[in-house]
């Protein structure tokens, strides 16, 4: 459930990015079988744990990664900026970078989004030039083979339930303070597509169970009925978190309670992350010449939702990238010197010194659980005036960075 999470992702603002090359398939997705891989999922430790053997892929030089999605403390997928850009994968937790691009290929880049179910199985969606269509790729085998299909959207977050179960929310255009969506959904793993929702009043069919009005910013499924859209809008007191549990047909605005001398504020909250029924729901508040940041949370699916933003002891003083590695850990960081971490869901928030300065350039964190009550986190940097980014790696708790591409 993690892929979207990451990301924290913001689909909408690539309606006004520059354009891309558009991507060629390779093959098609409708004519390959849908197989589901039960992988068994290696781990590193400190302890000495042998690294995994290099897939079969070129190694790639010198990477300069946007993002970045791990599985585990040694798997994980990047997508490079070099050139005109590039999927890459790791079997060594970032050290060594393997080239994973579809053949022929071009055009990766920021609006490109991946969905990754297993080491093994990925989506990558690659807008074409309208950002209204696109091409997704999808590999079964770790990215050694892909197969690919046109597909009506472009400008999209992405999200795999399981090998055939996928969930797309596409951009249909903003503009004064209003976003059109239209929300798609696969049963044969990318293969086809159905249009079960669209708020574009100028279309057929149209509803306004999610309205246009707001700017959305994210959304996850924790099943395939349930699931959200998060965004914001200036309205004094409205948390902009709309559920379905009709697999996207309708959506109402859900309820989630704010102290009473909180009803005046606005807020924008991201995509919830889940583990299981446990969830965790990310909330700026603008608070009067300030902001503030906390974590709602959920213990039965997204049903309810509990959290208190007078209680100094669940915010976190200064917002930045956050991450949690399961319903107990995660982290928030907007690298500074002081890195906040909580070990009991989001209740309290502690807080570790740090020696790693990455003011202005934290763009990207993510964190794994591993053995032995050990966790594996990475820390991306965006680019520098060279175009350059850095990745570094810790593995006791964010208390110690080592620089993996400094």
């Amino acid at each position: 459930m993690r892929s979207l999470l990451i990301l924290v992702f913001i689909y909408m603002l690539v309606l006004a990015m520059g354009a891309c090359t558009p991507a060629q398939p390779p093959a098609n997705l409708a004519s390959v079988p849908i197989t589901i891989i039960n992988t068994p999922v290696p781990t590193k430790t400190t302890t000495g744990t042998p690294l995994l053997p290099l897939p079969d892929l070129p190694i790639f030089q010198a990477p300069t990664l946007l993002s970045i999605e791990f599985q585990d403390a040694n798997q994980g997928w990047g997508i490079a900026a070099n050139d005109d850009g590039y999927l890459l994968r790791t079997v060594n937790g970032g050290t060594t970078w393997l080239n994973a691009t579809p053949p022929g290929l071009t055009g990766v880049g920021y609006s490109t989004n991946l969905s990754v179910l297993d080491v093994n199985t990925v989506w990558m969606l690659v807008p074409n030039v309208d950002f209204f269509t696109g091409i997704l790729f999808r590999t079964i085998d770790g990215g050694l083979t892909w197969a690919s299909v046109a597909v009506p959207f472009g400008g999209a977050g992405i999200q795999f339930l399981d090998a055939s179960t996928g969930r797309v929310l596409a951009g249909r255009g903003v503009g004064l303070g209003s976003n059109a969506v239209e929300m798609y959904q696969s049963s044969d793993g990318g293969a086809t597509w159905i249009s079960v929702f669209k708020n574009d009043p100028n279309r057929a069919d149209s509803s306004d169970s999610l309205p246009m009005s707001g700017i959305k910013n994210g959304m996850i499924f924790l099943d395939t009925n349930t699931g959200w859209v998060t965004g914001t809008r200036p309205v004094d007191g409205e948390v902009f978190l709309f559920g379905t549990h009709d697999g996207g047909v309708s959506w109402s605005l859900q309820s989630i309670p704010l102290p009473p001398s909180y009803e005046t504020y606005q807020y924008m909250p991201q995509a919830p992350v889940f583990f299981g029924s446990d969830g965790f729901l990310p909330l700026l508040i603008y608070l009067p010449g300030t902001t503030g940041f906390t974590f709602y949370t959920t213990h039965d699916g997204g049903t309810t939702w509990t959290g208190d933003p007078t209680n100094p002891n669940r915010m976190v003083r200064s917002p930045g990238q956050y991450a949690f590695a399961d319903a107990l850990h995660g982290w928030c960081w907007d690298g500074g010197s002081n890195l906040y971490f909580t070990i009991d869901g989001a209740k309290t928030w502690g807080g570790k010194v740090i020696s790693l300065d990455l003011s202005e350039r934290l763009s990207q964190l993510e964190f794994v659980p591993g053995t032995d009550g050990q966790f594996t986190g990475w820390a991306l940097t965006s680019l520098d005036d060279d175009g350059h980014s850095q990745l570094y790696q810790t593995i006791d708790m964010g208390g110690s960075w080592i620089p993996l591409i400094p």
